[in-house]
């Protein structure tokens, strides 16, 4: 090339770009004088790629080329995470000032957020970061997002003053205001730190590297490959390194196939965009750019025709017309794969990954800008037992010791409730000083006594005397069916790990003031009490250790912090942080990031969620400036993204074998297939050219696909007459009326439900506080009633409140009901007194009589009964639940109280006489307004109905002293959609859907 005019190369799309470049290299490129380089010449080279991703594949190529065995490589450097080895201290290095981290940034954000709420505490933003200074986190993020894109364009911050002038809504006046942070406070904090923010320090770096070249001239051969140039001081870089005398700048993918006039409408959303303003900086023409390696293909002109701008649209009839050959020969190795949904499109690529390992040497690789598919498709892969080499790596979340913290970050940010404690108990890590499995054990003792019993968690520091008071022996009835094997000893080792876990929690919930490295530092003591040295331990752990360190390093930005804020801060970045496998992958499949993929080749190249908003994305300009503000700061607009996606696609699309995929649904939603599949498409059918439909979907379902399908029937259990049940109670009954099938489970199979874990309050459980302090009012004043009634039933209440006094959030949330309800019953119960001789409560009763020649007892407990002076008795239900109708009662769906008057008539209570039972009364108790609310039968004969009611008793148990008779599931549920307890043990959906429920 004449001297000046920079040196200009591209290599084509539907090339193997390092490929391309390393055979280029060994041949002596980019160097003018023909002299093929030796063994130890190649160090002389300095090659900068986009990515570390790319760097070390070129490595590998290098290797596999020279034999590689004897030979110096090149330098090769990553450009976008560029190394500042790239500059010698003499080259001004140190001036930059100190390099400040992504952590330090977001803290001096998070502190100057603080500094101006403070400053301006009339603003709503300012009271709602004061009302929640964790929200103060989230704004740091987006306000460091904002800096980094001024950055990286070289927009000075002072700028933001000019945005004044705009006409704006008020909302958009308040944000200016609130940007003074990022145009004032923080570059005078970076100063007086001498620091710098992390894309400026970049930006700077590359233009000191590209003065030294354009200082120095340097006579080695220097390479920039597979940049575009997007960002500015890039720009700089590749201009100084294409003037170097043997320096050359390659570019990936130059469309050389596109007239000037569709070159000229080229726009922000275009592949080949960043590329043309790149040669506008460098005052250069494509027609001075060089091809290096073979002259693209058939593959990359049709991408060009795919990609042509819209206002040279008119021009695709002529530039197709006659080209049908030439699309059949470009369209092959190319698939478009239509799934039914995201989980069917994640198993087919799985699939064609998984076919590609049956022929040995063959590679493939999965290019998604969708994580979330991309870890269904490792998921899937693990059905075979396949790992995937995967760039991004996974969350240090999901790994050992920092999911342990993450846990208990979760746990504290919510006060220790029952669902985040029980989680934190079952981590594997979560010992507090016994095995593992030991520890797991009282875990789930701790958890069935206290943690599933609908109270929430107890105070975090109050656990093991919870413990002991739910677990003494006249209370371990009321605990689950699966404790009743539990014995002394290990309640006691129970109540002793309980009491380890409040030694270790209880302190964080004091919420003194303090700093970010002193909270970090109680956590983690915290984690390692809990998990000894094996928190640290693991793959992850030397992450989790080096961000401990390093925010501890940075927390000097960060003036003011609580506790919760510093959680707050740690489970950001234990979701940020990604872990990468230092080990080799011995199967040749791998999944990259866009970027990443723009210059690997793989023999199979499967392109996943190619679905319009996904690739490419959405545009969004972000919360702080719109498309004019950004116009005045001279910034680019959202749609350049769709511009560098469209490059990579048309990168990964020039592979010789290519999967295209995308699906009809995302979620719920319908899916619209990608932009560049549309386009595809239009050009196959103007070649009059039909794509094959792909097998792989069906494929993927056959997987999954049962080999016959048998419709299972309504399970009818009949099992021998000697195991079923001799004795229910009268709420038991309305339960073998409604739901045989759950009589059968729990007498029979002796199987009871376990409560889930919640925080939610159990009506069940306030139902009995409330029933046993109203008992105990009721038998302390049995004929006459004290002067102040509402006193004396709080005294009651009281009493049987302290049971849950280690839960005082449940304290807070049911007294007050009850204080409501005490004072309902003290202005009702004078009136329900008339005619009263003596109340009886909370009695048990019991009747036994004869049914297929063996005895059958029938027992309840009757909330209360008013004995009259005529001789007659009332019988009151207080229900702090629903209440049966009417109708339920008389036709026997509800026949609780009907057979407690049988029970009665039969003199089945202790110390009452037979009575005839006149009235039945429902009391509901809401605590409410009102807080109570009387429901009386009145017009249903009481006793007539009692004795039906035991007569139909009588013949129904007769019917299940047969061995004919099975335990129908669900026979008469009061809606047809309400849950059983043991619906997924009769397997309920399945034999309705399967229509085998006769």
């Amino acid at each position: 090339m004449t001297a000046g005019i920079p040196r200009l190369f591209t290599i084509a799309p539907d090339k193997p770009f390092l490929q391309v470049l390393a055979e280029a290299v060994l041949k002596g490129f980019p160097c003018t004088d023909g002299k093929t380089p030796g063994k130890l010449d190649l160090a002389r080279w300095t090659i900068l790629l986009p990515t570390r991703r790319a760097v070390r594949e070129l490595e590998e190529i290098f290797f596999r080329l020279t034999g590689g065995s004897g030979v110096l490589l090149p330098r090769i450097r990553p450009l976008g995470d560029i190394d500042e080895d790239l500059l010698q201290p003499e080259h001004g290095v140190a001036e930059l000032g100190t390099p400040v981290s992504v952590p330090g940034q977001l803290l001096l954000l998070m502190d100057l957020i603080d500094e101006w709420a403070a400053a301006n505490p009339t603003t709503r933003l300012a009271q709602e970061i004061a009302a929640a200074p964790h929200q103060a986190g989230g704004l740091a993020q987006s306000l460091a997002e904002l800096l980094d894109a001024l950055e990286t364009e070289d927009v000075d911050v002072t700028r933001i003053a000019d945005l004044y002038g705009l006409e704006s809504a008020r909302h958009r006046e308040a944000i200016l205001e609130f940007l003074a942070i990022a145009r004032e406070k923080y570059p005078l904090r970076l100063a007086a730190e001498n620091a710098m923010g992390p894309q400026a320090r970049r930006s700077a770096i590359l233009r000191r590297e590209a003065r030294r070249l354009e200082f120095t001239r340097t006579e080695r051969p220097f390479i920039a490959a597979g940049s575009t140039g997007s960002i500015p001081a890039t720009c700089t870089l590749l201009k100084a390194i294409a003037g170097l005398p043997n320096g050359a700048v390659v570019l990936p993918g130059l469309d050389q196939f596109m007239d000037e006039a569709s070159w000229t409408a080229v726009g922000p959303t275009h592949p080949q965009h960043a590329m043309k303003q790149l040669l506008q900086r460098l005052n250069a023409t494509r027609p001075m750019v060089e091809e290096l390696g073979a002259p693209p293909g058939p593959r990359a002109w049709l991408a060009s025709e795919l990609m042509r701008p819209a206002e040279a649209s008119h021009l695709w009839h002529g530039a197709l017309k006659g080209q049908a050959p030439r699309v059949a020969k470009a369209i092959e190795g190319v698939e478009l794969v239509e799934t039914r949904s995201v989980p069917e499109q994640a198993l087919t690529a799985a699939l064609i990954l998984r076919e590609c390992l049956e022929t040995p040497g063959r590679s493939a690789c999965l290019v998604t800008p969708d994580r979330q598919l991309a870890r269904r498709v490792k998921v899937e892969l693990r059905r075979w037992n396949i790992t995937i080499d995967d760039s991004a790596g996974e969350p240090l979340v999901r790994f050992g010791g920092a999911s342990l913290l993450n846990l208990l970050l979760e746990a504290l940010l919510q006060d220790f409730a029952a669902e985040p404690l029980a989680a934190l108990l079952r981590h594997d890590l979560a010992g507090f000083g016994l095995p593992p499995e030991e520890a797991r054990h009282l875990a789930s003792l701790i958890e069935l006594a206290l943690l599933r019993t609908g109270t929430g968690a107890p105070d975090i520091g109050k656990l093991s005397h919870a413990l002991r008071i739910a677990t003494e022996k006249d209370k371990r009835r009321s605990l689950p069916l699966v404790t009743r094997h539990v014995g002394d000893e290990q309640w006691e080792g129970a109540i002793a790990q309980a009491q380890r876990i409040s030694e270790v929690l209880a302190p964080l919930t004091a919420h003194q003031p303090g700093t970010l490295a002193g909270h970090l530092d109680r956590l983690a003591a915290a984690c390692e009490a809990m998990a000894g040295e094996a928190f640290w331990a693991g793959e992850g752990g030397d992450v989790l250790s080096d961000a401990f360190a390093l925010l501890k390093q940075e927390s000097r930005f960060l003036r003011h912090c609580d506790l919760r804020r510093t959680a707050a801060i740690l489970r950001h970045w234990l979701h940020g942080l990604p872990v990468r496998s230092q080990q080799r992958n011995p199967a040749p499949l791998s999944i990259l990031g866009l970027l990443e993929a723009r210059l690997i080749r793989a023999d199979v190249m499967v392109m996943a969620g190619l679905n319009e908003g996904t690739w490419p994305g959405a545009t969004d300009c972000g919360p702080w400036l719109n498309r004019p503000m950004r116009d005045v700061l001279a910034m680019k607009q959202p749609e350049a993204q769709i511009g560098q996606t469209a490059h990579d696609f048309v990168q990964a699309f020039g592979n010789a074998e290519v999967k295209l995929l995308w699906s009809r649904r995302i979620g719920d939603a319908p899916g619209t297939p990608s932009r560049w599949l549309h386009r595809l498409l239009m050009i196959l059918e103007t070649a009059k050219l039909k794509p094959a439909p792909s097998n792989w979907p069906l494929h993927a379902r056959k997987l999954s696909a049962p080999g016959s399908v048998t419709p299972i029937a309504m399970p009818k259990p009949r099992p021998a007459v000697a195991l079923r049940p001799r004795a229910l109670s009268v709420t038991r009954i309305e339960k073998l009326i409604r739901d045989p099938y759950a009589i059968y489970a729990r007498f029979i199979l002796n199987l009871e439900p376990v409560k889930p874990v919640s925080s939610v309050p159990d009506p069940a459980r306030r139902g009995t506080i409330f029933h046993d302090a109203i008992g105990d009012f009721l038998n302390r004043f049995p004929k006459d009633l004290p002067a102040d009634v509402a006193a004396e039933l709080e005294t009651d209440g009281s009493r049987h409140f302290q049971q849950i006094a280690d839960y005082p959030g449940l304290v807070s949330f049911w007294w007050p009901r009850f204080r409501r309800i005490a004072a309902w019953i003290a202005a009702q119960e004078p009136g329900w007194r008339e005619g009263v001789e003596r109340v009886v409560a909370e009695r048990n009763g019991a009747v036994t009589f004869p049914v297929a020649g063996a005895d059958f007892t029938l027992s309840a407990r009757v909330d209360r009964i008013d004995l009259m002076a005529d001789g007659s008795a009332r019988i009151t239900d207080f229900k702090t639940g629903g209440v049966p109708s009417p109708k339920e009662v008389e036709v026997g769906l509800a026949p609780q109280l009907t057979l407690q008057a049988a029970i009665l008539a039969r003199g089945g209570f202790r110390d009452v006489n037979p009575k005839q039972t006149g009235q039945i009364w429902y009391v509901k108790l809401s605590g409410g307004n009102p807080a109570g609310e009387v429901q009386e039968l009145k017009k249903l004969p009481v006793m007539d109905l009692a004795e039906r009611h035991f007569a139909e008793l009588q013949a129904l148990l007769a019917k299940y002293a047969r061995v004919e008779q099975p335990y129908y599931p669900r026979t008469i549920m009061k809606k047809e959609d309400d849950p059983s307890d043991y619906d997924h043990l009769s397997r309920f959906q399945e034999w309705t859907l399967s229509g085998g429920g006769a």
